[in-house]
């Protein structure tokens, strides 16, 4: 296989049952996905085995597989899946807290902030509107910085900008997302920061 092929390429291989194909796409999303379950999980090991499931999932599947038109956001689908799937089970989060010494409070994840809002309409759907009042550069630097997990100086560089400025207008949408968001964040009494990365997360995907 060349290494030029288009990923949607190697999509169409793999549901014709072409193991390098699988590879292929393990290679080309492998960072990407693993730092999109660590901001979910705050557990790398959980999310690589969440990753390697995923991808033996495929394999399994792969003659039944459907036709797709963004690989990359199936396969964050999927692993978005599978992750809650490990959460919903329990084993993970109860393993953190058998760890957490008598009398002191057990320290909140991704994880935790992504169940604590998922059954929130209310806050997501306020959420996702706030988010669309924001700028496109806006929209767009948050992507970078929670979603594809760069740092200041990547997304400077990337959009052509400087790194005080990437901050600032980092910055500012989140002042603005904070405001708009004030009233449901404090009916939950969850720390915002954290809130709003898990939602971002959420929408994001």
């Amino acid at each position: 296989m060349t290494g030029n092929l288009h990923t949607q390429e190697y999509w169409n291989q793999l549901r014709d049952g072409n193991t390098d194909a699988l590879s292929a796409l393990y290679q080309l999303h492998y960072i990407g996905l693993i730092n999109y379950g660590v901001k979910l999980t705050g557990d790398r090991d959980l999310a690589n085995d969440c990753f390697t499931a995923v991808l033996l999932d495929l394999w399994e599947k792969r003659h039944t597989l459907p036709e797709v038109a963004n690989v990359r956001a199936y396969l964050i689908t999927c692993l978005h899946r599978r992750i809650m799937h490990e959460i919903a089970s329990g084993k993970k989060r109860q393993e953190r807290h058998l760890a957490v010494p008598d009398g002191q409070e057990p320290e909140w994840s991704h994880e935790d902030y992504l169940t604590a809002i998922e059954g929130n309409d209310a806050f997501t759907q306020a959420f996702s509107h706030a988010f669309r009042r924001l700028t496109q550069r806006q929209q767009q630097l948050l992507r970078m910085k929670f979603f594809d997990d760069l740092d200041y100086d990547h997304i400077a560089l990337t959009c052509g900008i400087t790194k005080r400025t990437a901050y600032n207008i980092i910055h500012d949408a989140l002042k603005q997302l904070k405001n708009e968001l004030k009233g449901h964040v404090q009916q939950s009494g969850l720390p915002i920061e954290a809130l709003i990365s898990a939602a971002l997360l959420l929408i994001l995907q």
